[in-house]
């Protein structure tokens, strides 16, 4: 949003110099010859053509930069890890729960369990900030990271 603005900002600035310039010229319009009134009048004309030139490119990427907001939405935003001994004889925290969500509170959790000789990965589905499978204390707690990081 900061951009559109900064381009309706940059719109009306050169809307403003055109104005300026106008009045400038059609104050002299009056005692030059009539070469000089075609010379005036083109250039008016070349001026309106490169404000048309720039409300288009506005509109253009308005419309860009709304559909990437609209892409947006779709992205993972929020993401939530914790890391634990999921087993007693194993130290280094080295089993983790990842939960990652959209703006919808739509995503995923994986979960690694690492053990001496082996080693689980689960994927589990998050349609708007619930689960349908059970989900451990750890999942739980990735996901509510998870969703206190959406804005």
């Amino acid at each position: 949003m900061l951009v559109v603005l900064g381009f309706s900002i940059f719109n009306i600035v050169i809307i403003i110099s055109m104005f300026i310039f106008i009045k400038r010229s059609f104050s002299e319009f009056a005692s030059f010859n009539p070469a000089g009134r075609t010379l005036i009048q083109n250039r008016i004309k070349e001026l309106e053509d490169r404000l048309m030139a720039v409300e288009n490119n506005y509109k253009v990427l308005a419309s860009d930069i709304e559909k990437a907001f609209v892409k947006l939405r779709h992205t993972f935003q929020g993401a939530g890890i914790v890391r634990y001994d999921a087993f007693d004889n194993i130290s280094g925290m080295y089993s983790f729960s990842f939960a990652l969500l959209d703006e919808s509170k739509n995503g995923i959790i994986i979960t690694s369990l690492m053990g001496r000789d082996f080693a689980r990965v689960y994927a589990k589905e998050v349609a708007n900030g619930n689960v349908n499978l059970e989900i451990s204390p750890e999942e739980r707690k990735a996901l509510e990271i998870a969703i206190s990081k959406i804005s």
